[in-house]
């Protein structure tokens, strides 16, 4: 480890760059934004389903909770994503036409009910592979947790709508459409009149509020007889302080004509208190019918206490248990039931919220799968149940190959896996980008490193970039935490320190220079969040803080805390406690001045946003100050890097399925706050950055997308440029580097070099041309590399060389870029620029001297001879070898820009790799 050494080279602005204007900049140039995908991979996403076309296994289609759809044509030796521009990348469930594989729709929202499974806007169809994409209606649906294609007329499709997660259910029920998709009529709903006690902030009293409607998260068809279906009703309601997973409305239905008519079936079937319910037809044998019922009655309590129970989130006392996950076989189409899961034993594991799928083997009916936390398995009809692998872990999909059934798919929370001999031995594809980050952190090494939680796969590093442009492997990254990975903070003095934590507080403090790893979290605190902030001091990195409902500081990295707050919440006891696994009333973000010691912000969960000005000494509580504040969660804070003042504050409407945008400045502490959301589109925004140099440029990371401003929030802009909409957990700009680093939270780590957007004004397009201050650049050495998978992603590394990026009003096929060391031309670049941005890059070439006249004669029959062999192509040709080269080394460089009758220089310097 090294230490961080403050000679740091930054490029200097002229004045009249940092000056940004209130108008828009074009977004045409914004667009161009490049951002590398540098990984995790191993470390992947949620997989929920898999569509394959089982006349040729070798194609199918992977869809991802929160990664979008990903198509192989070769068996999974390599993934496209193929949904990346599509509204939404969160899905629920895709289907393919098993007629034609070109056919396929995806329901988009993941079904899983998880506390980060995002939203969707409904359904898509796609008639050319997923080359292009339809959106085909139910907007309003939110979670969609099944797609049924009719094996015989294309036309007609069902689909099973879990409507809102954190709302009472709008467009929920099972839908049908006869006509492709063009309209679609609910041919399944169930009402209730009697809404759950859990209200938000903001609902109307219970006496007025109108019945909710009941989603549906499971169909199965009959493959003999594609008129009778099964849907599975799921009655619950999450809020971001508790989650009723259950309720006497959870039912299974089964439709002889096609969905006109439905019965609910009971029959030996559990009632009361229920949760999700998953249905399977056996392909074999359709009379057999599965059901995975997660039965929420405790023996020895009525209905109605335990009813009542659920609706006020009192969880289970000492002693008491949930029946817990029970299979139930149906021999006669659902008429009649019985239990075939054993008593006291859950088929599955829970949370049920997150998983019930069943997989029964396509030849034999006594064979079936349940996923959950482990595999399930039975080959007698559920006699005897055993867990047949440990592969994978928190299950959600499986495929059976109905020719082969033992070639099968699992897909799980870190990825997925394909066997050919029934899950002795698993192919895992490594090379994804699909992890799903909750937040980011940096170090100052040289590159510098990056670090992220991972959900469900602990902590991670791994470089920013590799010396020569070399890929970024997976074997470049290590883990260094298990659970679900939250903030991992690095000490800027020192990257020796990291600071990393899991869900619900846990941190420790890793020496990375020995590997020691010890626990340091408060023992005293009341609640914590499922991500903590971590905050290591800007002006002394010995001091840390840490925060559950109440603020903690140590002055010893961690050995030792003290309490400097009280309780920073609403404390409401109504909504502490409750079920569901959710601590709530917790401080969910927090950050220090970035000029004044002792100035820290605080945000809630609660909606509370508090700040104190003398290290906890004193609080204030600003919440009341917000104007129009919804009360929802605090998603993050933010002081500003030019006045101790003067902070942001977000907030987010994704727990109330409120989608609409909020953001606050304040310049007095609090005192008075503008809000600066004016024309965002209907994105909950998770993270807000100022820029540490230009004080106007503001970035916003949403459940979409990155958004920039660049004049200090009055007008926004996307700033997506080549990423898929997904959604931003986290945001970071190194301050060396002038690099904007993204968590998302499906598609991994990205990083954007936004030196050049740093210079945008919305004056540009006046000029004829205009040269961007090249970035500063190190000339890497290109180290030994370790052996590595020959099936591996490749994370980008920066190109090699320095960019350069040039605006030119209107095109110019004569547009000249001089490098020049010192007064002397070393290198010229004659290039047709285009009206717009246009970008080039100097490769260190530098011209030794001109070739004489002999020379370029014995180099033209070189290349004849060249040619003749055969091998021509991918060279210079020889007018453009006039000169003997060598590479230039570091040093300070001036480029020239000739181009509209005009010229302009910038200087920049090239460094010597002087750290590893």
């Amino acid at each position: 480890m090294k230490k961080l050494s403050f000679v740091l080279f930054v490029m200097a602005l002229s004045g009249t760059l940092l000056s940004l204007c209130a108008q828009e900049v074009s977004q045409g140039i914004l667009d161009q934004v490049y951002y590398r995908n540098i990984g995790s991979t191993r470390h992947g996403g949620r997989f929920v389903d898999f569509a394959v076309y089982e006349k040729n296994p070798s194609l199918f289609y992977a869809a991802l909770a929160s990664g979008g759809v990903w198509k192989t044509e070769n068996n999974g030796q390599t993934f496209t994503p193929i949904f990346d521009d599509a509204g939404a990348i969160s899905i629920g469930d895709i289907a393919i036409d098993q007629n034609n594989p070109d056919l396929i729709w995806v329901g988009t929202g993941e079904a899983n009910n998880s506390r980060t499974a995002y939203y969707g806007d409904g359904v898509y169809k796609s008639t050319d592979g997923g080359k292009t994409w339809q959106h085909m209606g139910l907007k309003d649906s939110h979670h969609i947790g099944r797609i049924i294609i009719h094996p015989k007329n294309p036309d007609i499709v069902w689909v099973a709508a879990e409507g809102p997660l954190y709302s009472d259910n709008l467009e929920s029920g099972v839908f049908k459409t006869t006509d492709g998709g063009k309209t679609w009529k609910r041919i399944l709903k169930v009402e209730v009149a009697e809404p759950m006690k859990i209200l938000s902030p903001g609902d109307e009293p219970e006496a007025v509020r109108p019945p909710r409607t009941v989603g549906f998260v499971d169909l199965a068809i009959d493959p003999s007889n594609p008129n009778t279906l099964y849907a599975a009703s799921y009655d619950k309601e999450r809020r971001a302080w508790t989650f009723n997973a259950g309720g006497p409305n959870s039912a299974l239905y089964k439709t002889t004509n096609g969905g006109k008519s439905w019965t609910k079936l009971e029959g030996g079937l559990p009632t009361g208190v229920i949760g999700r319910i998953g249905v399977a037809v056996s392909p074999s044998k359709p009379n057999v019918v599965y059901a995975n019922v997660e039965n929420c009655n405790i023996e020895g309590i009525s209905f109605e206490e335990r009813w009542d129970m659920m609706k006020k989130g009192i969880n289970p006392a000492r002693g008491q248990r949930e029946m817990g996950d029970e299979m139930y076989r149906s021999d006669n189409g659902g008429r009649t039931w019985r239990k075939v899961s054993p008593d006291g034993q859950d088929v599955g594991g829970g949370p049920a919220y997150y998983y019930q799928q069943i997989c029964i083997n396509p030849t034999n009916p006594d064979h079936l799968y349940v996923l959950g936390v482990r595999m399930w398995e039975t080959v007698n009809a559920g006699k005897e149940w055993r867990q047949p692998f440990r592969f994978g872990g928190d299950n959600h999909a499986m495929w059976i190959n109905p020719q082969n059934p033992k070639h099968m798919m699992l897909g799980y929370d870190h990825g997925m896996g394909i066997t050919y001999d029934a899950g002795i031995n698993w192919y895992h594809p490594d090379f994804m980008p699909v992890g799903q980050f909750v937040a980011v952190g940096f170090d100052y090494d040289y590159p510098y490193n990056v670090y992220g939680g991972l959900q469900d796969n602990g902590s991670v590093k791994g470089p920013s970039t590799k010396g020569g442009s070399a890929a970024i492997l997976m074997e470049d990254w290590s883990s260094h935490g298990g659970g679900d990975g939250m903030y991992n903070v690095v000490d800027w003095s020192d990257s020796r320190w990291l600071y990393t934590e899991s869900q619900f507080g846990p941190i420790a403090r890793i020496d990375q220079s020995t590997g020691e790893r010890t626990g340091i979290q408060y023992r005293n605190m009341d609640r914590w969040a499922w991500n903590a902030p971590i905050v290591v001091s800007h002006h002394n990195p010995s001091v840390i803080y840490h925060a559950g409902n109440k603020v903690v500081r140590s002055s010893n990295r961690g050995d030792n805390w003290q309490e400097i707050s009280p309780d920073l919440t609403t404390a409401d006891s109504t909504r502490i406690g409750r079920t569901g696994n959710i601590q709530y009333c917790t401080i969910v973000t927090m950050e220090e001045s970035y000029l004044e010691p002792g100035v820290l912000w605080v945000g809630t969960d609660d909606g509370k946003v508090w700040v104190t000005q003398n290290d906890g000494k004193d609080w204030t509580d600003v919440t009341d100050n917000i104007p129009g504040h919804p009360g929802y969660w605090v998603s993050r804070v933010e002081p500003s890097h030019f006045d101790s003042g003067t902070a942001y504050v977000t907030i987010t409407g994704y727990r109330n399925d409120d989608f609409k945008p909020f953001i606050w400045k304040t310049t007095d502490y609090g005192k008075s706050w503008e809000s600066l959301a004016s024309g965002l589109p209907d994105e909950p925004i998770c993270v807000i950055r100022e820029h540490y140099r230009t004080p106007d440029l503001l970035f916003i990371g949403t459940t979409k997308q990155v958004h920039a401003s660049f004049d200090g929030g009055r007008n926004w802009q996307s700033l997506r440029g080549n990423m898929p909409y997904v959604a931003c957990e986290d945001l970071k700009i190194h301050p060396r580097e002038n690099d904007l680093i993204v968590a998302t939270h499906g598609r991994s780590l990205w990083i954007a070099d936004i030196s050049w957007v740093e210079q945008l004004t919305s004056g540009l397009g006046n000029q004829q041309a205009y040269l961007f201050q090249p970035k500063n650049r190190v000339q890497w050495k290109r180290l030994a590399e370790n052996h590595s998978s020959s099936s591996n992603f490749s994370g980008e590394s920066e190109a090699a060389g320095v960019p350069i990026r040039f605006y030119l009003k209107d095109s110019d096929s004569e547009v000249v870029i001089s490098i020049f060391d010192g007064p002397r031309l070393i290198h010229e670049m004659k290039v047709e620029g285009q009206a717009g941005l246009n970008q080039v890059t100097w490769n260190y070439q530098k011209r030794v001297r001109e070739r004489t006249a002999e020379e370029m004669e014995e180099l033209r029959k070189r290349m004849e001879r060249f040619r003749g062999a055969g091998r021509a192509g991918g060279g210079r040709g020889v007018s453009e070898m006039n000169y003997i080269m060598t590479q230039a080394g570091p040093g300070d460089y001036t480029v020239k820009l000739s181009a509209g009758g005009s010229e302009s220089k910038r200087q920049f310097t090239v460094a010597r790799d002087s750290w590893r």
